[in-house]
């Protein structure tokens, strides 16, 4: 329904303070303003539609992809997959009404029915079916459905604000550069890593629910493998006679 918005009056009034403030060219003009027809507005004032989710300034790296079960083995994908976000910044965060999706055509809109709050260094799992008794035991805080499915090969996961801004992704290979775990999550090793760089994910190790490996809601507990250089220090390999039993090296 279209609102009438009287503006008249306020421009008469606004004439008489630029008459005072001797801006007589303006003032001559605003006298013949017009009602206006605006929709959506009357004389009380703006008639704005409630906004649901995250209306703060969100800078990409702010949420990211911390953890990502792409693979359980206790039970089912369409049932046991689920991803963790973690809040890198200082305060908390709504992601109520933001995007989730993938490079293909996998997206979903959370709607939550409320705020969906990430607290400052906190964690958030979103997971395929919130069931814990069919989930494999996780404690998801939000469902995203089928709408949604993270492949076991290569596959991304991206994450947008209500005004589509992108505030994280990672795109698995499936094996080359990223871990490539059956019933364990892939797992960021430490919060400050580049999380689209395969080398710094590994798979978790602390088994939850019906016995698959991560950490769910929690810090993640994995180290990738260490590399360890050997030295040869020191070969003895001039052993006289046909005794060869004796040669040696140090390391």
């Amino acid at each position: 329904m279209k609102r009438t918005l009287h503006v008249g009056n306020i421009l008469r009034d606004a004439c008489s303070l630029l008459k005072a403030l001797r801006l007589p060219f303006i003032a001559l003009i605003l006298p013949l303003a017009q009602v206006l027809a605006l929709p959506g507005l009357d004389s009380g004032g703006p008639e704005i539609p409630s906004i649901t989710g995250s209306t703060s300034v969100v800078s990409p790296g702010d949420i990211i992809f911390n953890e990502i079960m792409q693979n359980p083995n206790a039970v089912s994908d369409s049932d046991g997959e689920w991803f963790e976000l973690y809040n890198t910044t200082s305060a908390s965060i709504d992601i109520n009404g933001w995007r989730i999706a993938d490079a293909g055509s996998d997206m979903h809109l959370i709607d939550n029915g409320g705020p969906l709050e990430i607290p400052s260094g906190g964690y958030l799992v979103l997971g395929i079916n919130a069931d814990p008794a069919t989930n494999g035991g996780v404690a998801v805080d939000y469902a995203y459905g089928s709408g949604l499915t993270l492949g076991n090969g290569d596959d991304e996961l991206i994450l947008f604000t209500p005004d589509s801004v992108e505030v994280d992704r990672v795109e698995w290979d499936g094996g080359p550069l990223f871990p490539d775990p059956t019933g364990a999550s892939m797992a960021l090793q430490a919060v400050g890593d580049d999380n689209n760089d395969g080398a710094n994910w590994c798979v978790s190790t602390a088994a939850y629910g019906d016995g698959d490996l991560g950490t769910p809601g929690a810090a993640n507990d994995c180290l990738a493998p260490t590399t360890v250089t050997l030295l040869v220090t020191e070969i003895f390999s001039g052993q006289a006679g046909t005794d060869l039993t004796a040669d040696w090296f140090e390391i």
